[in-house]
């Protein structure tokens, strides 16, 4: 994995324009919504020759995309299913490297209130909370677990939201 790949903003917006979309095509649009709701369906399409203009911003199974404007600091793993496409200027592509980082633990730590503290973190000058610039995105040096370590952390943490997702659909019952 060319080290370009880690870490990638959607295309300016001139590259992605309504104008480009189709009616139908084998080839999608991934925007905002997708990482926000992890959810994989997508309203826009493009042309072969769009898609292939816009290779470097591919998603492909495994990928994580973050959301980067509006609702920011979202983020959702692209699952194994999803259709050939692009994403948008609205998000950000990370892709990992398996071989130092588990995707559990990597989603987990993305997701924890200090990581999102930190890349929410308000602009000095602004009013307004936005995503940290991706040039101070990249400087971040980071520590991080072993991968064994990682694999553990991961999954005692999917085996306790498991349990907290259970609970919370218990019925109420009342007190005696």
């Amino acid at each position: 994995m060319a080290k370009s790949d880690g870490l990638r903003r959607g295309p300016f917006g001139s590259a992605l324009k309504k104008e480009f979309f189709i009616s139908s095509s084998e080839y999608t649009v991934y925007e905002q919504n997708n990482a926000i709701y992890n959810t994989w369906k997508t309203r826009y399409f493009i042309t072969p020759e769009k898609f292939q203009e816009l290779h470097k911003f591919q998603l492909v199974p495994g990928d994580f995309i973050l959301s980067g404007a509006g609702t920011i600091g979202r983020i959702a793993q692209v699952p194994a299913n999803i259709t050939k496409g692009v994403f948008n200027q609205a998000l950000i592509r990370i892709r990992i490297n398996p071989e130092w980082m588990d995707k559990n633990f990597f989603l987990i730590w993305m997701q924890s209130e200090n990581m999102q503290r930190k890349l929410t973190q308000a602009n000095p000058g602004s009013a307004m909370t936005n995503l940290v610039p991706m040039s101070e995105i990249k400087k971040w040096e980071i520590i991080i677990p072993s991968k064994a370590e990682q694999n553990k952390i991961g999954e005692f943490i999917q085996k306790l939201n498991s349990l907290i997702a259970l609970h919370q659909r218990k019925p109420n019952t009342p007190f005696s």
